[in-house]
């Protein structure tokens, strides 16, 4: 067993850069799905939503890849679909929003799950009683996203944490809805199975990815990822699954193989991910 199937086996994911020889040989052929997270993958974390924003130089290196014969790249985010594309306007790639809920497809075309479909009046009420609920703790907010719902507290105060959980657990009670936790975020969903994970299977076997056939490769940073690196690894033993952030003394728990620490770095991936593909890297660094 080699190296890098050994520290697969572990669980203790390999620095992805400098990219090596295996690597590239995985991800040679074709189709190749390259699909990635926004939010603290694609841009940096921000304060909230409204502010985060996909570097122009990480921008301009998609444009090369989605450029490429035989690639595909897909943005698989927690926001709403339309707000993933406003944040990576990328001709020609998918957008899966709402965690797997909703697709916006590469001819424009929007697709909704049927059971979310469903469940939207009660996305809507569990919206209204929860801006009422947290009304009066600072720094916490909601973001009603149609299908689903994010409760934010990265700018709240660590002591109302406790009363933000309670607000959401009662209503998700209420309403009979799902809890999911993020990085200094909370999600309520509908009960059904659908994950970034579930979307991304569909979206690899319908463009003919499975095992022994095509290239996967998976990047994102938190729990939710965590879904699409399993699904992903399941679905074949080849596909490339990378933890963005891992820049801190703390071990990273994550089921990828790879890691790198930040934003930037998945960038410099990217960029070399184009020269493999037959392009230049004086335009993947333009």
């Amino acid at each position: 067993m080699d190296a890098t199937r050994a520290e697969r086996a572990t669980g203790t994911p390999l620095p992805v850069l400098p990219p090596s020889r295996a690597l590239a040989r995985r991800l040679a052929a074709s189709p190749l799905l390259v699909a990635l997270d926004i939010d603290g993958t694609l841009a940096p974390i921000a304060s909230t939503p409204a502010d985060a924003a996909v570097p122009e130089a990480t921008l301009e290196t998609l444009r090369h890849l989605t450029s490429r014969p035989g690639v595909q790249v897909a943005v698989v985010t927690g926001r709403s679909a339309p707000d993933g594309r406003r944040m990576v306007e990328l001709p020609g790639s998918w957008v899966i929003g709402n965690h797997g809920m909703e697709w916006l497809e590469p001819n424009g075309g929007m697709r909704v799950n049927d059971a979310a479909r469903t469940t939207a009046p009660r996305i809507a009420d569990a919206a209204l009683l929860l801006e009422a609920r947290l009304h009066d703790i600072p720094g916490a907010f909601v973001e009603d996203k149609r299908w689903t719902l994010s409760v934010h507290f990265r700018l709240a105060a660590p002591a109302d944490r406790p009363a933000i959980e309670r607000a959401l657990d009662d209503v998700a009670r209420r309403l009979d809805l799902r809890v999911t936790h993020g990085k200094q975020v909370y999600e309520l969903r509908p009960q059904v199975d659908i994950t970034k994970g579930t979307a991304l299977l569909e979206l690899a076997q319908s463009i003919g990815i499975r095992d022994g056939a095509g290239a996967l490769f998976y990047a994102g940073d938190d729990r939710t990822d965590e879904d699409a690196f399993r699904a992903l690894r399941g679905l074949t033993a080849e596909a490339v699954t990378l933890h963005v952030g891992g820049d801190t003394p703390a071990p990273v728990e994550t089921s990828a193989e790879f890691i790198v620490p930040d934003p930037a770095g998945l960038r410099e991936l990217l960029e070399w991910l184009v020269v493999q593909r037959g392009g230049d890297s004086r335009a993947a660094k333009a």
